[in-house]
């Protein structure tokens, strides 16, 4: 979980954006690979024992490319990271697609204390089926572009600032299209004894395609986010890290079937390095999230977050993770005016060991569970998913 958007009230909620993180590693590279994904997954449909009239389970075929890139010039560095490939389902063939994440941007200093990330994301690929809600192809093209800059001081205050624009497209489900402008200002103090402050205000701008009829004529369904509150970052050493973040939110729709939201939010982040091969993190929040494709005006989320990694050796690591987190849908899809979600509860729980068999083939086995209850037990579905990753580095 990410503290600063999470009160800022624009966390994303595209799960590519986890496949394709930038580089931010100091040395230079230029890696370029070929790689197979195959996934058998037992519930691809997200349907539940009410829905389900055959067989959802599914096997697919995934060959990429991709890239790992990062340069330094100078005092600024440039990176890039991500994949393109296509997707083959053994069963559900109307899932047949693209599947693209790349990410790109480059961090730039200017003058002696100033620097700013500049980064643009785009990504293409087969909407998860729980998000439509119904059985149906989707591509979903979404774009990400966001500035951060600040001139932090060893001590004393300094300025920040960001601003970012996120926009999804759909194939077939166009009433879904959204675009979202945030931006986020504030002050910070930072003392080497105490760590980082930061006071900060947010703003977030939620723009979807779809146009409710209403007395007084039409209105398009818009949102407004406010946001005001204070950062704490603090790290123990090398080992222990921990940020925490609390402000008062509101979101304010223009639906008429939507209700506003107004109270305390918050982000709590920490992780602990007891040697330096093993990290474990945990996180746990209550935000407003304005991004992604599920069809709402806005959602009103709380989540919590486990994971852990364990590097053996140069060639393997092991990794696993858990997430619970709870959804108030605001402001409801048309499509499921008759079948409104309402709320619901969604738990994963994943786990990989990552081994590098050769110098240029790295092998990756991971395996998902994921289970939601919603308030309208219609959703109610279950899935266990198996992927194997082959990586061969050109």
């Amino acid at each position: 979980m990410k503290g600063p958007v999470a009160i800022a009230a624009t966390a994303g909620a595209v799960g590519l954006v986890v496949a394709a993180a930038p580089a931010r590693a100091q040395e230079n590279k230029f890696d370029l690979s070929l790689a197979v994904v195959e996934t058998y997954d037992t519930n691809i449909l997200r349907l539940g024992e009410q829905r389900t009239n055959g067989p959802t389970d599914n096997l697919s075929m995934a060959p990429r490319v991709t890239l790992d890139y990062s340069r330094q010039l100078a005092r600024q560095r440039i990176f890039a990271n991500g994949y393109a490939g296509y997707v083959w389902n053994d069963r559900f063939r109307f899932l047949n697609r693209q599947d693209i994440a790349l990410i790109g941007g480059a961090d730039v200093r200017v003058g002696p204390k100033c620097r700013a990330t500049i980064q643009g994301g785009f990504f293409q690929a087969q909407s998860d089926l729980e998000d439509l809600g119904v059985v149906i192809s989707n591509v979903a093209t979404t774009q990400d572009y966001s500035i951060n800059a600040s001139c932090p001081r060893p001590a004393g205050f300094y300025p920040l600032a960001s601003a970012g624009y996120f926009k999804v497209d759909n194939q077939r489900r166009q009433e879904r299209n959204q675009n979202t402008v945030d931006g986020r200002v504030g002050i910070g103090y930072s003392r080497p004894s105490l760590g980082t402050a930061q006071l900060f205000g947010a703003f977030s701008t939620i723009r979807r395609a779809r146009v409710f009829t209403t007395p007084e004529g039409p209105i398009r369904d818009v949102t407004q986010v406010r946001s005001a509150g204070l950062r704490l970052a603090r790290d123990v050493g090398t080992r222990i890290k921990a940020s925490a973040e609390v402000g008062y939110t509101s979101a304010d729709p223009a639906s008429p079937q939507a209700s506003p939201f107004s109270g305390i939010t918050y982000a709590i982040d920490a992780s602990y390095t007891p040697i330096s091969r093993f990290v474990l993190s945990a996180g746990y929040g209550r935000l407003v999230s304005a991004r992604g494709n599920l069809g709402t005006s806005y959602i009103l989320r709380r989540q919590a977050d486990f994971g852990a990694r364990l590097t053996v050796s140069r060639k393997t690591s092991f990794g696993a993770g858990v997430q619970l987190s709870e959804r108030d849908y605001r402001g409801e899809d048309p499509l499921f005016l008759t079948q409104p979600r309402g709320s619901d509860t969604q738990l994963t729980a994943q786990a990989d060991v990552r081994y590098r068999l050769a110098q240029p083939i790295t092998l990756e086995l991971a395996t998902r569970y994921r289970q939601r209850t919603a308030e309208n037990d219609f959703y109610d579905y279950d899935s266990f998913s198996t992927t194997l990753r082959a990586l061969l580095r050109i």
